[in-house]
């Protein structure tokens, strides 16, 4: 697997697509497209470090086994990373699939914020 992309610029363009001022007719699909971007930036930050420190993550149920990994520390740190990514994943979900979801501003900034954390509580235990 290459590893050298920085997942952490899909955080970085998940800010530019929240603050991003366009025709109205695209902001929803700026804010909407955000958190999704947020969403992987994590995601694959913590699946990487996982690899890193020798996992095998399996092509099937990939989000839930990372998760879980996470989860089963005694680390509370990564109990915090675990839930994070549940709390992203149910955003990117609403994002990405349901047409009636009131995706506004405060609720992508709530979710960018919880991205940022989880990246710096990475940082913490390790990743880079």
């Amino acid at each position: 697997m290459n590893m050298s992309f920085n997942w952490k610029l899909y955080v970085d363009l998940a800010d530019e697509l929240a603050s991003y001022k366009t025709n109205n007719h695209l902001q929803e699909a700026c804010l909407r497209s955000s958190i999704s971007r947020g969403y992987y930036g994590v995601y694959c930050t913590a699946r990487n470090f996982l690899i890193r420190q020798g996992n095998s993550i399996p092509k099937a149920d990939s989000h839930k086994y990372v998760r879980e990994e996470y989860q089963k520390s005694q680390d509370w740190r990564r109990k915090k990373i675990a839930k994070n990514l549940r709390r992203l994943l149910n955003e990117r979900k609403d994002a990405d699939y349901e047409n009636s979801s009131n995706i506004d501003v405060k609720r992508v900034q709530i979710a960018l914020s919880i991205c940022r954390q989880t990246l710096a509580v990475l940082h913490q235990i390790g990743a880079n």
